[in-house]
């Protein structure tokens, strides 16, 4: 067996995402004779579904950590917001409003309550004008009869999240879940997931690897994490599959660019 280790490294959060796996000798999709449908009508809608939640997922938890996001924005209604379309022209005006007065960059997902209602959770980078946002959010959603808002904000800081070492991991698996989670809101071809534009791709570096066992291919791996932080760090492992992850925490310490092997 040969493996293959993948790099994955964030250029505005000094973190980085290790994967050691086992090498497959194909490329693409087997091929099935098929003809393909059309989105939303193929009969495995529940196989692709997940497929599409779990690259979302992926999507999401990187983009998290590339804006270095360690602050947590959640929008709310205080009436029952069940009206999908309704609730994004909301945010498309909130986001375009917080970019005339601030640089706004940030990875958001639409949630839906088991009572149908909708919110929003944003995750952010760095101190934010709790007065500016919930101003900006009020105005957009209105008021009652009586003049009361009729809009919530919360604004989540490192120390109520519980962020410390594994604080990082924890906002972007947050954030990332929903996109995976079905809503009776959602349908297969609508978004998962917005992000502001400019938000760079990680990037990745990948090297074939001299291990030839699983022991060897997760000391290569956590060879490769170490020129981070492993102190704070992640990691997951799947024997079956011959896969294991690594996920660093912060560190203020740049990367080198070559394998340290």
């Amino acid at each position: 067996m040969e493996y293959r280790s993948s790099g994955v490294i964030f250029d505005l959060s000094p973190e980085m995402e290790v994967t050691v796996y086992c090498e497959k000798h194909f490329i693409g999709p087997a091929p099935t004779g098929e003809k393909r449908t059309k989105r939303g009508e193929s009969e495995n809608r529940e196989r692709n579904e997940s497929v599409a939640g779990r690259a979302a997922k992926k999507r999401v938890r990187q983009a998290c950590k590339t804006i270095g996001a360690d602050r947590m924005i959640t929008l709310t209604y205080r009436a029952n917001m069940t009206d999908r379309e309704t609730a994004l022209k909301h945010w498309d005006r909130f986001r375009r409003r917080m970019r005339k007065y601030r640089e706004f960059h940030y990875v958001a997902v639409i949630e839906e309550q088991e009572r149908g209602a909708l919110h929003f959770r944003v995750a952010v980078n760095g101190r934010q004008s709790y007065h500016l946002l919930r101003s900006i959010w009020s105005s957009i959603v209105g008021v009652d009869e009586q003049g009361r808002s009729m809009s919530n904000i919360d604004v989540r800081n490192p120390t109520k999240f519980g962020f410390g070492k594994e604080g990082v991991h924890k906002l972007a698996a947050y954030i990332a879940k929903y996109c995976a989670k079905e809503m009776d809101c959602r349908e297969l071809d609508q978004k998962r997931y917005f992000a502001s534009r400019g938000i760079p791709k990680p990037e990745v570096q990948s090297w074939p690897i001299a291990s030839v066992t699983s022991l060897g291919a997760v000391q290569t791996a956590f060879a490769i994490a170490a020129s981070g932080l492993l102190d704070g760090a992640q990691f997951w492992y799947n024997k079956a599959l011959d896969v294991i992850w690594i996920a660093t925490a912060p560190n203020s310490i740049r990367y080198q660019e070559t394998a340290p092997f």
